[in-house]
């Protein structure tokens, strides 16, 4: 809805006029009437949205970002699409892996997931790791993926968390740190705390890439508070550094968005 409240935005009063005159004739008056439900429907949604969002901010409220949402949230969520729900086509996640995962995580690396949902990118980060670990906040995951990469279980373990730490996870012993369409939803001051537990388990010079959100969530799709800005700021201020940060990539004559809601991957690097 918030899509159709934009774009009527850039129609004059006159053409909305003249556009409802024509659906008048065109489609009959109940039609009309339920197309008008639908736009005022609509624009009470999106100023409630807008009225949400400016609340969470200036209240400092979690929204549905909590670490207790997000644990009942994943661990009921229907998890037979294995996360390729969330996957635009084919062929962006193929380019994804072959232009963002790969040049970014070195085979032999040691590496850990957060968030590994139902294996989307474990099946691609698995065998070019020398050693991988899955931490999910989401009891599910780690079964569905304890039970779909058992054959793997000599070098790929899977465990839970409390939505912002790394138990089990040695200091200084991590090369790669990959999460994708996890810290979307997860917000500023469980970022922070995920942050010093990079800086804790990663080597010099290692790197952790993460898919987040930009807009503190103005832009919909159920992102967490955050934006570019302060976690930015926040990186720095955990003594790390942002080593890369983009919102698409380009592969051959295709350009490809991050995500659906202005998103972006940044690259963490610590010193």
């Amino acid at each position: 809805m918030k899509d159709l409240v934009d774009n009527r935005k850039r129609m004059t009063l006159g053409t909305k006029l003249r556009v409802l005159g024509l659906t008048l004739k065109e489609n009959g008056l109940l039609y009309t009437m339920l197309l008008g439900i639908y736009y005022g429907g609509s624009s009470v949604a999106d100023r409630a949205f807008a009225a949400m969002q400016r609340l969470r901010k200036s209240s400092g409220l979690p929204g549905l970002n909590s670490r207790g949402l997000n644990a009942e949230i994943w661990d009921n969520w229907d998890w037979q699409a294995g996360g390729d729900e969330w996957t635009p086509s084919n062929e962006w996640k193929t380019s994804l892996v072959a232009n963002v995962l790969k040049p970014r995580v070195p085979a032999g690396s040691v590496v850990v997931e957060i968030g590994p949902g139902a294996g989307r990118w474990t099946e691609h980060l698995i065998p070019i790791a020398s050693n991988y670990t899955g931490i999910d906040i989401s009891k599910t995951c780690v079964e569905v993926c304890g039970k779909r990469f058992a054959a793997d279980a000599a070098k790929a373990a899977f465990r839970v968390n409390e939505g912002n730490n790394l138990p089990g996870v040695a200091d200084g012993s991590i090369d790669i740190i990959w999460s994708f369409d996890v810290f979307v939803h997860i917000n500023l001051v469980d970022i922070g705390t995920y942050l010093e537990e990079f800086k804790r388990v990663l080597r010099p010079g290692g790197r952790a890439i993460i898919h987040h959100g930009t807009t503190a969530g103005h832009g919909g799709g159920w992102r967490s508070d955050a934006t570019t800005a302060e976690l930015n700021a926040l990186i720095t201020s955990k003594g790390l550094r942002v080593a890369e940060q983009f919102s698409e990539w380009q592969d051959g004559p295709t350009r490809h968005d991050v995500g659906l809601y202005q998103d972006q991957v940044t690259v963490i690097e610590k010193l």
